[in-house]
Protein backbone atom coordinates (compact mmCIF):
# COMPACT_ATOMS: atom_id res chain seq x y z
CA UNK A 1 0.00 0.00 0.00
CA UNK A 2 1.07 3.59 -0.51
CA UNK A 3 -0.11 7.13 -0.99
CA UNK A 4 1.38 10.48 -1.90
CA UNK A 5 0.28 14.04 -1.21
CA UNK A 6 1.65 17.51 -0.54
CA UNK A 7 3.72 17.72 2.63
CA UNK A 8 1.57 20.59 4.01
CA UNK A 9 -1.61 18.52 3.64
CA UNK A 10 0.04 15.60 5.39
CA UNK A 11 1.40 17.80 8.18
CA UNK A 12 -2.01 19.36 8.84
CA UNK A 13 -3.65 15.93 9.03
CA UNK A 14 -1.09 14.68 11.54
CA UNK A 15 -1.24 17.84 13.68
CA UNK A 16 -5.00 17.56 14.03
CA UNK A 17 -5.31 13.81 14.55
CA UNK A 18 -2.44 13.36 16.99
CA UNK A 19 -4.31 15.47 19.56
CA UNK A 20 -6.31 12.29 20.23
CA UNK A 21 -3.28 9.97 20.37
CA UNK A 22 -2.22 8.83 23.82
CA UNK A 23 1.09 10.26 25.06
CA UNK A 24 1.92 7.11 27.01
CA UNK A 25 -0.05 3.88 27.10
CA UNK A 26 0.41 0.20 27.83
CA UNK A 27 -1.33 -0.34 24.47
CA UNK A 28 1.14 0.86 21.78
CA UNK A 29 -1.63 1.25 19.19
CA UNK A 30 -3.18 4.05 21.27
CA UNK A 31 0.01 6.07 20.77
CA UNK A 32 -0.31 5.70 17.01
CA UNK A 33 -2.24 7.01 14.03
CA UNK A 34 -4.37 4.53 12.09
CA UNK A 35 -3.91 5.15 8.36
CA UNK A 36 -6.56 3.72 6.03
CA UNK A 37 -6.38 4.14 2.25
CA UNK A 38 -9.58 3.42 0.35
CA UNK A 39 -9.76 2.15 -3.23
CA UNK A 40 -10.95 5.57 -4.43
CA UNK A 41 -7.86 7.27 -2.97
CA UNK A 42 -9.52 8.62 0.15
CA UNK A 43 -6.99 8.63 3.00
CA UNK A 44 -8.32 8.52 6.56
CA UNK A 45 -6.13 9.27 9.58
CA UNK A 46 -7.55 8.28 13.00
CA UNK A 47 -6.40 8.43 16.61
CA UNK A 48 -8.24 7.34 19.74
CA UNK A 49 -7.00 7.45 23.35
CA UNK A 50 -10.26 5.92 24.70
CA UNK A 51 -11.37 9.42 25.73
CA UNK A 52 -11.66 11.30 22.45
CA UNK A 53 -11.30 10.14 18.85
CA UNK A 54 -10.39 12.25 15.81
CA UNK A 55 -10.70 11.35 12.12
CA UNK A 56 -9.25 13.39 9.26
CA UNK A 57 -9.92 12.60 5.60
CA UNK A 58 -8.20 13.88 2.48
CA UNK A 59 -7.67 12.78 -1.12
CA UNK A 60 -4.33 11.25 -2.15
CA UNK A 61 -2.64 12.11 -5.45
CA UNK A 62 -1.36 8.56 -5.95
CA UNK A 63 -2.48 5.54 -3.95
CA UNK A 64 -2.76 1.82 -3.36
CA UNK A 65 -5.33 0.75 -0.78
CA UNK A 66 -4.40 -0.73 2.60
CA UNK A 67 -3.97 0.18 6.26
CA UNK A 68 -1.31 0.49 8.96
CA UNK A 69 -0.65 2.08 12.37
CA UNK A 70 2.32 4.44 12.71
CA UNK A 71 3.75 6.07 15.83
CA UNK A 72 2.05 9.46 16.09
CA UNK A 73 5.08 11.24 17.54
CA UNK A 74 7.71 9.74 15.22
CA UNK A 75 5.58 10.06 12.08
CA UNK A 76 4.73 13.67 12.98
CA UNK A 77 8.35 14.60 13.73
CA UNK A 78 9.51 13.15 10.40
CA UNK A 79 6.91 14.94 8.30
CA UNK A 80 7.50 18.28 10.05
CA UNK A 81 11.21 18.13 9.15
CA UNK A 82 10.66 17.25 5.48
CA UNK A 83 10.96 20.00 2.85
CA UNK A 84 7.79 21.45 1.32
CA UNK A 85 7.28 19.01 -1.53
CA UNK A 86 5.35 15.93 -2.57
CA UNK A 87 5.64 13.19 0.06
CA UNK A 88 5.22 9.48 -0.62
CA UNK A 89 4.41 7.00 2.15
CA UNK A 90 4.85 3.34 1.18
CA UNK A 91 4.09 0.40 3.48
CA UNK A 92 5.04 -3.27 3.12
CA UNK A 93 1.79 -5.21 3.54
CA UNK A 94 3.51 -8.12 5.33
CA UNK A 95 6.14 -6.52 7.58
CA UNK A 96 4.48 -3.09 7.96
CA UNK A 97 7.86 -1.44 7.38
CA UNK A 98 7.02 2.08 6.20
CA UNK A 99 9.15 4.29 3.96
CA UNK A 100 8.53 8.04 3.96
CA UNK A 101 10.12 10.01 1.10
CA UNK A 102 10.19 13.75 0.51
CA UNK A 103 12.70 15.43 -1.81
CA UNK A 104 16.01 13.61 -1.35
CA UNK A 105 15.14 12.52 2.22
CA UNK A 106 14.03 8.98 3.00
CA UNK A 107 13.01 7.44 6.35
CA UNK A 108 12.07 3.83 7.09
CA UNK A 109 10.19 3.10 10.31
CA UNK A 110 8.25 0.19 11.78
CA UNK A 111 4.46 0.12 11.56
CA UNK A 112 1.90 -1.94 13.49
CA UNK A 113 -0.89 -4.32 12.56
CA UNK A 114 -4.27 -2.56 12.59
CA UNK A 115 -5.87 -5.44 14.51
CA UNK A 116 -4.44 -3.83 17.66
CA UNK A 117 -6.38 -0.59 17.16
CA UNK A 118 -9.54 -0.22 19.30
CA UNK A 119 -12.93 0.13 17.64
CA UNK A 120 -13.66 3.81 17.04
CA UNK A 121 -16.81 5.23 18.69
CA UNK A 122 -19.55 6.29 16.31
CA UNK A 123 -22.54 8.56 16.69
CA UNK A 124 -25.41 7.23 14.63
CA UNK A 125 -27.93 9.98 15.35
CA UNK A 126 -29.72 12.84 13.64
CA UNK A 127 -30.12 14.82 16.88
CA UNK A 128 -27.94 17.90 16.93
CA UNK A 129 -27.32 21.55 16.12
CA UNK A 130 -25.27 23.52 13.63
CA UNK A 131 -23.26 26.61 14.59
CA UNK A 132 -20.82 28.84 12.77
CA UNK A 133 -17.18 28.22 13.62
CA UNK A 134 -16.81 31.59 15.36
CA UNK A 135 -20.03 31.33 17.38
CA UNK A 136 -18.97 27.93 18.67
CA UNK A 137 -15.45 29.10 19.53
CA UNK A 138 -16.78 32.17 21.35
CA UNK A 139 -19.28 30.09 23.32
CA UNK A 140 -16.49 27.83 24.52
CA UNK A 141 -14.05 30.67 25.23
CA UNK A 142 -16.58 32.58 27.31
CA UNK A 143 -17.69 29.64 29.45
CA UNK A 144 -14.90 27.07 29.79
CA UNK A 145 -13.02 29.12 32.39
CA UNK A 146 -15.88 28.45 34.83
CA UNK A 147 -15.94 24.63 34.65
CA UNK A 148 -15.09 22.73 37.81
CA UNK A 149 -11.48 21.56 38.05
CA UNK A 150 -12.22 18.79 40.56
CA UNK A 151 -13.91 15.43 40.02
CA UNK A 152 -16.18 15.73 43.06
CA UNK A 153 -19.06 16.41 40.65
CA UNK A 154 -17.88 15.10 37.24
CA UNK A 155 -20.90 16.59 35.45
CA UNK A 156 -19.58 20.09 36.31
CA UNK A 157 -16.23 19.47 34.58
CA UNK A 158 -18.01 20.02 31.26
CA UNK A 159 -20.09 22.67 29.51
CA UNK A 160 -23.84 22.34 29.08
CA UNK A 161 -25.18 23.05 25.58
CA UNK A 162 -28.96 23.40 25.54
CA UNK A 163 -31.62 24.79 23.24
CA UNK A 164 -32.98 28.17 24.30
CA UNK A 165 -35.80 30.30 22.95
CA UNK A 166 -36.06 32.11 19.62
CA UNK A 167 -33.46 30.14 17.70
CA UNK A 168 -30.67 30.33 20.27
CA UNK A 169 -28.54 27.79 22.10
CA UNK A 170 -27.01 28.36 25.54
CA UNK A 171 -23.58 27.24 26.70
CA UNK A 172 -23.31 27.07 30.48
CA UNK A 173 -20.42 26.32 32.84
CA UNK A 174 -20.58 26.40 36.62
CA UNK A 175 -18.60 25.37 39.68
CA UNK A 176 -19.14 26.18 43.35
CA UNK A 177 -17.95 29.78 43.03
CA UNK A 178 -18.89 31.14 39.60
CA UNK A 179 -21.10 30.71 36.57
CA UNK A 180 -20.78 31.65 32.91
CA UNK A 181 -23.52 31.70 30.26
CA UNK A 182 -23.04 32.48 26.57
CA UNK A 183 -25.81 32.25 24.01
CA UNK A 184 -25.61 32.29 20.22
CA UNK A 185 -28.01 31.71 17.32
CA UNK A 186 -27.89 28.25 15.81
CA UNK A 187 -28.08 27.70 12.07
CA UNK A 188 -30.18 24.57 12.40
CA UNK A 189 -31.56 22.35 15.16
CA UNK A 190 -31.93 18.73 14.07
CA UNK A 191 -33.98 15.80 15.33
CA UNK A 192 -34.76 15.76 19.04
CA UNK A 193 -31.74 17.68 20.24
CA UNK A 194 -32.33 19.19 23.68
CA UNK A 195 -29.16 19.37 25.76
CA UNK A 196 -25.79 17.69 26.29
CA UNK A 197 -22.89 18.16 28.70
CA UNK A 198 -19.57 18.02 26.83
CA UNK A 199 -16.22 17.44 28.60
CA UNK A 200 -14.00 20.50 28.66
CA UNK A 201 -11.09 18.65 27.04
CA UNK A 202 -13.11 17.86 23.91
CA UNK A 203 -14.18 21.51 23.66
CA UNK A 204 -10.61 22.75 24.07
CA UNK A 205 -9.36 20.42 21.34
CA UNK A 206 -12.15 21.54 19.02
CA UNK A 207 -11.37 25.23 19.47
CA UNK A 208 -7.69 24.49 18.83
CA UNK A 209 -8.32 22.82 15.47
CA UNK A 210 -11.33 24.82 14.28
CA UNK A 211 -10.46 27.66 11.85
CA UNK A 212 -11.97 31.14 12.19
CA UNK A 213 -15.06 31.72 10.07
CA UNK A 214 -18.46 33.41 10.36
CA UNK A 215 -19.76 31.45 7.38
CA UNK A 216 -18.55 27.86 7.76
CA UNK A 217 -20.61 25.44 9.84
CA UNK A 218 -19.69 22.88 12.51
CA UNK A 219 -22.27 20.13 12.97
CA UNK A 220 -22.72 18.77 16.49
CA UNK A 221 -24.69 15.54 16.89
CA UNK A 222 -25.20 13.35 19.94
CA UNK A 223 -26.29 9.86 20.84
CA UNK A 224 -26.95 8.62 24.37
CA UNK A 225 -23.28 8.37 25.34
CA UNK A 226 -21.26 10.24 22.69
CA UNK A 227 -21.08 13.60 20.92
CA UNK A 228 -19.66 14.17 17.45
CA UNK A 229 -18.28 17.35 15.88
CA UNK A 230 -17.90 17.50 12.08
CA UNK A 231 -16.40 20.21 9.91
CA UNK A 232 -14.60 19.93 6.59
CA UNK A 233 -12.87 16.56 6.52
CA UNK A 234 -12.56 16.38 10.32
CA UNK A 235 -14.62 14.50 12.91
CA UNK A 236 -14.02 14.57 16.66
CA UNK A 237 -15.96 12.17 18.90
CA UNK A 238 -16.07 12.36 22.70
CA UNK A 239 -17.91 10.56 25.45
CA UNK A 240 -20.60 12.72 27.08
CA UNK A 241 -20.71 13.47 30.79
CA UNK A 242 -23.54 11.76 32.67
CA UNK A 243 -25.61 13.05 35.54
CA UNK A 244 -27.90 15.94 36.43
CA UNK A 245 -26.50 19.38 35.68
CA UNK A 246 -26.90 22.08 38.31
CA UNK A 247 -30.08 24.18 38.16
CA UNK A 248 -28.08 27.22 37.15
CA UNK A 249 -31.10 29.45 36.57
CA UNK A 250 -31.98 29.26 40.26
CA UNK A 251 -28.52 30.62 41.13
CA UNK A 252 -29.03 33.87 39.19
CA UNK A 253 -30.61 36.68 41.27
CA UNK A 254 -33.94 37.81 39.85
CA UNK A 255 -33.45 41.42 40.89
CA UNK A 256 -30.71 43.78 42.02
CA UNK A 257 -30.28 46.79 44.28
CA UNK A 258 -28.25 48.83 41.82
CA UNK A 259 -26.23 48.69 38.61
CA UNK A 260 -22.75 50.05 37.99
CA UNK A 261 -21.31 50.72 34.53
CA UNK A 262 -17.56 50.11 34.49
CA UNK A 263 -14.79 50.18 31.93
CA UNK A 264 -13.54 46.59 31.57
CA UNK A 265 -9.91 47.52 30.96
CA UNK A 266 -9.72 49.93 33.91
CA UNK A 267 -11.47 47.52 36.28
CA UNK A 268 -9.22 44.65 35.17
CA UNK A 269 -6.05 46.66 35.67
CA UNK A 270 -6.89 47.78 39.19
CA UNK A 271 -7.79 44.23 40.28
CA UNK A 272 -4.63 42.96 38.64
CA UNK A 273 -2.62 45.39 40.74
CA UNK A 274 -4.47 44.35 43.89
CA UNK A 275 -3.66 40.72 43.12
CA UNK A 276 0.02 41.45 43.79
CA UNK A 277 -0.81 41.80 47.48
CA UNK A 278 -3.30 38.91 47.63
CA UNK A 279 -1.79 35.73 49.06
CA UNK A 280 -2.25 32.87 46.57
CA UNK A 281 -2.21 30.18 49.30
CA UNK A 282 -4.55 31.92 51.72
CA UNK A 283 -7.78 33.38 50.38
CA UNK A 284 -7.40 37.15 50.70
CA UNK A 285 -10.60 38.83 49.51
CA UNK A 286 -10.38 41.89 47.34
CA UNK A 287 -12.34 44.65 49.10
CA UNK A 288 -14.45 46.48 46.54
CA UNK A 289 -16.31 49.61 47.62
CA UNK A 290 -18.83 51.10 45.20
CA UNK A 291 -19.15 54.72 46.30
CA UNK A 292 -21.29 57.08 44.15
CA UNK A 293 -19.03 57.83 41.16
CA UNK A 294 -15.92 55.77 41.89
CA UNK A 295 -14.83 52.29 42.95
CA UNK A 296 -12.30 51.81 45.74
CA UNK A 297 -10.25 48.60 45.62
CA UNK A 298 -8.16 47.41 48.58
CA UNK A 299 -6.62 44.25 49.97
CA UNK A 300 -4.61 43.29 53.03
CA UNK A 301 -2.54 40.13 53.48
CA UNK A 302 0.67 38.95 55.11
CA UNK A 303 2.40 40.32 52.00
CA UNK A 304 1.26 43.87 52.58
CA UNK A 305 -1.49 46.35 51.71
CA UNK A 306 -2.90 47.85 48.52
CA UNK A 307 -5.49 50.52 47.72
CA UNK A 308 -6.54 52.34 44.56
CA UNK A 309 -9.66 53.74 42.93
CA UNK A 310 -11.22 54.26 39.49
CA UNK A 311 -14.03 56.43 38.19
CA UNK A 312 -17.37 55.01 37.08
CA UNK A 313 -20.80 56.32 36.13
CA UNK A 314 -22.59 57.84 39.16
CA UNK A 315 -25.14 55.69 40.99
CA UNK A 316 -27.37 56.24 43.99
CA UNK A 317 -26.22 53.54 46.39
CA UNK A 318 -23.13 52.54 48.30
CA UNK A 319 -21.95 49.01 48.94
CA UNK A 320 -18.83 47.12 50.02
CA UNK A 321 -18.31 43.58 48.76
CA UNK A 322 -15.44 41.09 48.69
CA UNK A 323 -14.44 38.60 46.00
CA UNK A 324 -11.68 36.25 44.86
CA UNK A 325 -9.51 38.15 42.39
CA UNK A 326 -8.82 35.05 40.25
CA UNK A 327 -12.49 34.46 39.59
CA UNK A 328 -13.19 38.11 38.84
CA UNK A 329 -10.22 38.45 36.48
CA UNK A 330 -11.24 35.27 34.62
CA UNK A 331 -14.74 36.67 34.09
CA UNK A 332 -13.45 40.08 32.99
CA UNK A 333 -11.01 38.50 30.52
CA UNK A 334 -13.96 36.77 28.85
CA UNK A 335 -15.82 40.07 28.33
CA UNK A 336 -15.70 41.29 24.73
CA UNK A 337 -17.04 44.78 25.44
CA UNK A 338 -15.27 47.95 26.51
CA UNK A 339 -17.93 48.62 29.12
CA UNK A 340 -20.03 46.20 31.17
CA UNK A 341 -22.76 46.43 33.78
CA UNK A 342 -22.20 45.05 37.29
CA UNK A 343 -25.41 44.22 39.17
CA UNK A 344 -25.41 44.03 42.97
CA UNK A 345 -28.10 43.07 45.46
CA UNK A 346 -26.21 42.76 48.76
CA UNK A 347 -22.69 42.04 49.97
CA UNK A 348 -23.61 38.35 50.30
CA UNK A 349 -25.47 37.97 47.01
CA UNK A 350 -23.80 36.93 43.72
CA UNK A 351 -22.06 39.59 41.63
CA UNK A 352 -23.48 39.68 38.10
CA UNK A 353 -21.53 40.92 35.06
CA UNK A 354 -23.43 41.62 31.83
CA UNK A 355 -22.70 43.46 28.56
CA UNK A 356 -24.07 47.00 28.51
CA UNK A 357 -26.35 46.89 25.47
CA UNK A 358 -26.66 43.15 24.78
CA UNK A 359 -27.74 39.99 26.53
CA UNK A 360 -25.54 37.39 24.85
CA UNK A 361 -23.49 36.56 27.95
CA UNK A 362 -23.69 36.65 31.73
CA UNK A 363 -21.01 35.94 34.34
CA UNK A 364 -21.63 35.34 38.04
CA UNK A 365 -19.03 35.49 40.82
CA UNK A 366 -19.89 34.58 44.41
CA UNK A 367 -18.75 37.10 47.04
CA UNK A 368 -16.43 36.35 49.95
CA UNK A 369 -17.10 37.33 53.56
CA UNK A 370 -14.71 39.98 54.83
CA UNK A 371 -13.48 40.73 58.30
CA UNK A 372 -14.26 44.24 59.45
Amino acid sequence: MKFSCDRNVLNEAINIVQKAASQKSTIPALEGILIEIEKDGLVRFSAYDLSIAINYEFQADEFEDGEVILSSKLFGDIVRKLPSCQVTVEIDDKTFLTTIRGGNASFTISGMDTDNFPAMPDVLSDDGIQLTYNDFKNMVRQTIFAVSITDLKPILTGVLFELAENGYVNAVAVDNFRLAIRKAPYKQAMGNFSKVVIPSRALKEMTNILPDSDEEIVTITNSKNFVSFRFGGVQLVSRLLEGEFLDYKAAIPKDFKFQVHVNVRDFTRIIDRAALMANSTIISPIRCEFDFDHINIATVSNLGKFSDSIQCEPFANKMVIGFNYKYMLAALSACDDEEIVIELQSNLAPIILRPKDKDDYLFLVLPLRMKE
